[in-house]
């Protein structure tokens, strides 16, 4: 192995590694957003009950 080949591959292990973090910060991301969207539509869900007549 030279050196260009293990520079290549330390930097495209990097990159793999900066994806993998990328991809877990979008999800964490995204659970978070569901749970904001969940909460948000239980909280109207809940007016639209109470403000319905008996």
């Amino acid at each position: 192995m030279t050196i260009g080949s293990i520079l290549l591959d330390a930097a495209s292990d990097g990159r793999n590694v900066i994806v993998g973090m990328l991809l877990v910060g979008l999800f964490f991301l995204a659970v978070i957003g569901v749970g904001e969207f969940v909460r948000i539509s239980n909280h109207r869900r809940h007016e639209r009950k109470s403000a319905r007549p008996l």
